[in-house]
């Protein structure tokens, strides 16, 4: 029963119980959830450096909530060479050619600023990711990409939002499209249809000559259709609700902290600093998930095989050895260039970092630079800061709560 009600406030608000847990036991300790069973979750950084690479730990196999609505196959559930060959094909995309859109980033930027009504509360997460979702679909489908696909990622995306549907496994039943997984599941069918239909146009060469889509199906060395449409669903999702739900983040600590904000708005590099810090103190994806291939040992730590092992950025961002008064919002951390190596990885770590972590940055800084030099922002009347989970995501309360003067 423990674990059960454990597992009911994990879901709920992972940052407390992984601060409980810290104050009880320390950086590193096992923990029970009836979701996941037996976990040994650490913030230590020794212990998450010997862990980078680690041959006997995989990666692919902790996905197993995701695999249920995505499907199996793409770069986040694969590992060891399969793994390292895809990641081949698909990293070239977020190479130098990202910054083409940068222009049409901030003119969605502020087209989405001239749609807020003044003094009404609106959701800075929403808005974030109506920005970054055209984006990313630029990317994939090129600059000729209709707003289809982007309504049927958004469809997909807004099936269901409660981590409940996606984590528990008898809730995952088909009672038709007004059931939560049956929406899902219908929603997803829709999309891979575009997306194949997309793929085809390209194997007869047809389809947008800029498209990032093009690249994989003409790099993808055999790839099949269906393996490319479940990459690129990965990349369609991923690619911006992770930055979008940051930028929320982001913007309940700017803006509890006028001093700061100000700097931002002048100094690029000053700005760069914030969100990383709010990278640390908030990050949306809480800890990484391995599974030990087979029995091995972790610092002093003996770990069965099968078992799930958790890197916790949350756990590491937050040890005060590292970051002094780590509660404390203070952007001058990440000034000074130090890497913090296994104490700081809000996108994962090598060799699985996030291989759109360069997007997904540049992104944010355009977007963020954008809104603050062109408008004036506040949190709304009433509204409070702390988080609740979004399907796999941490994102504070409502997305963050803004109103425009």
């Amino acid at each position: 029963m423990r674990s059960v009600v454990r597992s009911a406030r994990w879901l709920k608000n992972p940052y407390a119980v992984l601060d409980e847990a810290r104050e009880r036991h320390g950086p590193t300790f096992w923990m029970d959830l009836a979701l996941a069973g037996r976990a040994l979750v650490t913030g230590d950084p020794a212990m998450i450096r010997e862990m980078i690479g680690h041959p006997d730990l995989d990666a692919g196999r902790g996905i197993a909530a995701l695999k249920e609505i995505m499907g199996d196959r793409s770069l986040i559930t694969l590992d060891g060479a399969e793994h390292a060959a895809r990641r081949r094909i698909v990293a070239p995309l977020f190479g130098r050619e990202i910054e083409r859109l940068d222009g049409m980033t901030v003119e969605a930027t502020l087209d989405a600023l001239r749609e807020i009504p003044p003094g009404q509360p609106f959701s800075l997460y929403d808005l974030a990711r109506r920005i970054s979702l055209r984006a990313i679909v630029r990317l994939i489908f090129g600059a000729t990409a209709s707003g289809a696909a982007a309504r049927l990622v958004d469809d997909f995306l807004l099936s269901f939002e409660s981590p409940w549907v996606l984590f528990l496994k008898p809730l995952h039943v088909d009672l038709g499209p007004f059931s939560p997984w049956g929406r899902a599941l219908r929603n997803r069918r829709r999309l891979r249809e575009h997306l194949r239909e997309r793929i085809a146009e390209h194997r007869r060469g047809e389809g947008a000559g800029d498209a990032g889509l093009a690249r994989i199906v003409r790099e993808g060395n055999g790839l099949p259709d269906d393996e490319i449409a479940t990459e690129v669903l990965a990349l369609l999702l991923f690619g911006h609700d992770t930055g979008a739900a940051t930028l929320a983040w982001a913007f309940a600590h700017l803006h509890q902290h006028p001093e700061v904000l100000e700097r931002a708005r002048e100094e690029e590099a000053y700005l760069e600093a914030c969100l990383k810090e709010s990278m640390r103190l908030c990050p949306v994806v809480p800890h990484v998930t391995r599974v030990a291939r087979r029995d091995v040992r972790i610092g002093d730590w003996d770990v069965p095989a099968g078992s799930r092992v958790f890197p916790s950025a949350y756990l590491a961002q937050h040890d005060p050895e590292v970051f002094p008064d780590p509660e404390r919002f203070q952007p001058e951390r990440f000034l000074a260039g130090r890497g913090y190596e296994g104490s700081y990885f809000p996108f994962g770590f090598s060799p699985r970092t996030c291989i759109g972590r360069p997007f997904v940055l540049r992104q944010m800084l355009l977007m963020t630079s954008a809104l603050l030099r062109n408008a004036d922002l506040a949190l709304a009347p009433g509204w409070e800061c702390r988080p609740e989970r979004r399907l796999v995501l941490v994102l504070p309360r409502q997305g963050t709560r803004m109103v425009a003067a």
